[in-house]
């Protein structure tokens, strides 16, 4: 006979005599007393599976099993046919009881008293904050908040007074107690990010303010965008604290960028030595003599071309250019075909000098190099047959003399 309080599981039973004989081979037997398996799921009220749930089992007040539940918020277990009372901790806290009646292996749910967290930062403008870094007491735990500047923390023990430390880029900007957290599903709280203002100072090569710049503000960890246009040089951009990479660019072409820092309000200077500079081209011909009135264009990408001409010293200034990869054409007059073309990086005002390789001024007329080589030519031919000539005659002369002589 098995006794009714024996616990699960397999026993051995030895049967020995009571006198002094030995029976070969003695006698053994095993036997289970089994038991059925019972599967509960641990839930908090959002009916989330939690893990690291203690469930222990009670029948009669006796404690009969004593299981974690797994990843899953699963406690396996093995139980007999009977009623029992299964009580789930969390933590050292009991946070849910429920009653069961084992007839066969079954599943059952415990739902846990533990409450979901829902943290939604937004700045001034009802904008969500992504990468708000929170840390949340007394429980410890780092959370950050998504592209929709939400951060969850799951299965929370009620009852408790919690503390956010939030901040960005590790600085912080806010601290919210919540006294109590209730006993709920979801508890929803909406922590606001402050604003700032940057003041921008934009100054072109001359340090002259530039008008109608664009300045652009672009969060380093992405999601936030500020754009403003400068007025007399000067652009007011109200922005949640932050890091941003700043960028000032005209017609779309950037003239500077850094890195602000935007923890408090501040005013910061930025110089775009590419804007406004004045550059000055002089053309001249193969012996460096000043070509005029020769047209001069210069291509940038992104912008309109622009044309000049040269004056009596071969020279054309251009003001207010935007620095850069320069395209320099030269047009003689009269001509729809460039002489030269060239392309040159500027960063700084100067004056550079093209060279026309293939023409020389020459009593104030463009005359080929070529054609001047063959009028050399044919005029020092000339001179080297008359300077013959010469060497000729006079050395016929004193002969003549001599014949008349005799």
């Amino acid at each position: 006979m098995v006794p009714s309080n024996a616990s699960i599981g397999i026993y051995t039973v030895n049967v020995t005599s009571t006198s002094n004989q030995t029976k070969k081979p003695s006698e053994v037997q095993n036997f289970t007393v089994p038991g059925f398996g019972v599967n509960i799921t641990t839930r908090n009220l959002a009916k989330e599976p939690v893990a690291n749930v203690t469930v222990r089992a009670f029948e009669h007040g006796k404690s009969v099993a004593n299981v974690t539940s797994n990843s899953e918020g699963l406690a396996a277990m093995k139980l007999e046919i009977g009623n029992y009372t299964c009580e789930a901790y969390f933590k050292t806290v009991k946070v849910g009881e429920t009653s069961i009646n084992i007839t066969e292996s079954s599943a059952w749910e415990i739902i846990c008293n533990l409450t979901n967290l829902r943290i939604h930062v937004i700045n001034e403008d009802g904008i969500s904050i992504p990468q708000v870094k929170i840390y949340l007491t007394p429980d410890n735990e780092t959370l950050f908040t998504d592209i929709n500047g939400t951060a969850v923390s799951h299965s929370l023990l009620p009852n408790i007074t919690y503390a956010l430390n939030l901040s960005r880029y590790d600085i912080p900007f806010n601290t919210t107690t919540i006294p109590k957290l209730p006993i709920q599903d979801w508890f929803n709280i909406t922590v606001l990010c402050p604003s700032v203002t940057l003041e921008v100072n934009v100054t072109d090569a001359r340090g002259q303010p530039i008008d109608e710049a664009t300045v652009k503000l672009q969060d380093v960890m992405g999601g936030l965008y500020y754009e403003e246009d400068t007025d007399n040089g000067i652009a007011i951009i109200t922005c949640t604290l932050g890091k941003y990479t700043m960028e000032v660019s005209v017609n779309e072409i950037a003239l500077n960028s850094t890195v602000v820092e935007m923890f408090q309000s501040r005013n910061v200077s930025i110089h775009c030595n590419l804007y406004g500079l004045e550059f000055s081209v002089k053309v001249t011909d193969y012996f460096g003599q000043p070509i005029p009135n020769v047209n001069v264009t210069l291509q940038r990408e992104g912008l309109q071309p622009i044309s000049g001409l040269t004056q009596a010293d071969g020279k054309v200034t251009f003001s207010d250019i935007i620095g850069g990869n320069i395209q320099i054409t030269v047009y003689l007059n009269g001509q729809t075909q460039p002489c030269e073309a060239m392309t040159s990086f500027i960063d700084k005002s100067t004056t550079l000098e093209v060279k026309v390789q293939k023409y020389v001024i020459l009593a104030g007329f463009l005359v080929e190099t070529s054609q001047l080589a063959i009028a050399i030519l044919i005029v020092a031919t000339v001179i080297l047959v008359l300077l013959l000539e010469i060497y000729r005659r006079k050395r016929v002369k004193p002969r003549k003399a001599g014949t008349e002589n005799k």
